[in-house]
């Protein structure tokens, strides 16, 4: 599968919202205030979608940190939501719901197990449909109306074997989903499950075998695979998986697209343990 061009660093500064418009974006790169695998950004810079975008200080353009981790998703796989109709399942206090709606969603439904969780803005917000205690596997949601045709996943204790076919009848058998893949969740391993731990040789076979399980499942296609820019609880290295529902034909061969996203991860680890 051919990778996304390079874009300019202003418009990806505006996509990720760590700006309003490209005229701010433009101050801000001349200002100095905009790193690029933390070197200064340069006027007119064309990167990569991998590449580490930042603005100096840390300012967070999201509510939440998963924010963070779904806008690079977005920018990687080059997936839109403005103007659709959405569905974040383990919404928690809303990090994907809040950049879903920055970049231009309709309307959200937040979906958790969890109670009180979703941040008051949101709770507040009427483009926000709030599902709390609600399971994903509930029947409610298999009658949404207006249906959702782009959805998120960020869950925990339940494989993507089983959550990619439930989104799959929730969303009609048609749209997009951004999943977070949890190596925790995905691995058969009882050890590494209680120690936390994850030998950094089982990653590429992991999203080989999820990818090819879901691949597999009628009407699904997972088009691409990177690394979530943001680790999880503990520092723990997430994946993205990039789903199609409806699409025909056989999917695009991610050999390339996880080897380049196992590699980023196995060198994040690695800075951790050389600080």
């Amino acid at each position: 599968m051919s990778k996304p061009a390079k874009q300019p660093v202003t418009h990806c500064l505006v996509s990720l919202g760590l700006a309003e418009d490209v005229k701010q974006a433009s101050a801000l790169v001349m200002a100095g205030k905009v790193l690029v695998n933390d070197q200064p950004a340069r006027p007119g810079m064309q990167i990569r979608p991998d590449d580490a975008l930042r603005l100096k200080g840390g300012q967070q353009p999201y509510l939440a940190k998963g924010g963070l981790k779904l806008a690079g998703a977005l920018q990687a796989f080059q997936a839109d939501p403005e103007g659709l109709v959405c569905l974040d399942a383990g919404a928690s206090t809303g990090g994907f719901t809040d950049c879903l709606l920055k970049h231009g969603a309709r309307l959200v439904y937040a979906v958790d197990v969890g109670f009180g969780q979703l941040l008051g803005s949101l709770r507040q917000n009427p483009k926000v449909v709030n599902l709390e205690r609600t399971n994903l596997s509930a029947p409610e949601l298999l009658s949404l109306d207006p249906r959702p045709a782009f959805a998120t996943c960020d869950l925990s204790y339940l494989s993507l074997r089983e959550a990619v076919p439930i989104y799959q009848q929730i969303m009609g058998g048609q749209g997009t989903l951004l999943c977070l893949v949890k190596p925790l969740f995905e691995v058969d391993d009882a050890q590494a499950r209680r120690t936390g731990q994850i030998d950094e040789g089982a990653y590429a076979p992991m999203l080989r075998d999820l990818a090819a399980y879901l691949n597999g499942l009628p009407g699904v296609r997972v088009m691409d695979v990177c690394l979530s820019p943001v680790t999880g609880h503990a520092g723990t290295v997430e994946f993205f998986f990039y789903v199609l529902f409806g699409a025909s034909g056989a999917g695009p061969d991610l050999d390339e697209a996880i080897a380049k996203s196992v590699a980023a991860a196995v060198m994040i680890q690695t800075e951790k343990t050389d600080v």
